[in-house]
């Protein structure tokens, strides 16, 4: 592993840490749809709750740095739960574990799986965040353009995506488009916002590089 990507490893990872809370861990699971009988709902509700319980063990074993059973947890949840709100979440840990290891190609296939199963805007949301970041990491840009041109009624997000944008224009040499997206990310940003000095810091390092975002 080059020095290079070994940092662009240890950015990504320093990220992820502090970004990584907003991951939605108290989703409801939706109501059963109505095509059966009483028999149909039990067999919901069992797996509803099974697939909480699982949840549940995954997340404590992930809290306490117990990996292996995290990921036998989360790879249970996705193999034979797959259609319950939980599966995209667990891809989404699975993720973050991949990237602690460096396994930066592993990541994306899960945060791919992620952002396709996941029924949740805010989940899906997560899930496309991070695989750009993971994308930007791996200098796929042209991917990671893509996908955060794709993006629609970002919401509260938005100030997130355009810094995303600012950081994909930074690792393709691009100082003047860089200062624009984190301009725009600024502007976005709600009052006393706990990453906007972060935010600012990286709009000085690049918008010295030319005036378009003065």
């Amino acid at each position: 592993m080059s020095a290079s990507e070994k940092e662009q490893i240890e950015a990504l990872q320093k990220w992820w840490k502090e970004n990584g809370s907003s991951i939605v861990t108290g989703l409801l699971l939706g109501a059963a749809i109505l095509v059966g009988s009483k028999a149909w709902f039990g067999y919901q509700d069992t797996q509803s709750q099974n697939a909480s319980n699982i949840y549940s063990v995954m997340m404590s074993a992930a809290q306490q740095g117990a990996g292996e059973e995290a990921r036998s947890q989360a790879n249970k949840l996705i193999s034979d739960y797959t259609g319950s709100a939980y599966a995209p979440l667990a891809s989404l840990l699975l993720a973050r574990l991949a990237v602690k290891d460096g396994e930066l190609a592993a990541a994306q296939a899960q945060l791919q799986w992620a952002l396709e199963h996941a029924e949740s805007p805010e989940v899906r949301h997560q899930s496309r965040m991070r695989l750009v970041r993971v994308m930007i990491a791996q200098q796929q840009y042209a991917p990671a353009a893509e996908l955060l041109s794709a993006v629609q009624e970002a919401g509260p997000y938005a100030p997130l995506y355009a810094e995303l944008e600012g950081d994909l224009a930074v690792a393709e040499g691009k100082p003047e488009q860089a200062a624009l997206a984190y301009k725009k990310a600024l502007d976005a940003l709600p009052p006393q916002a706990p990453n906007q000095a972060y935010l600012v810091a990286k709009y000085e390092d690049v918008k010295g590089a030319g005036t378009a975002a003065e």
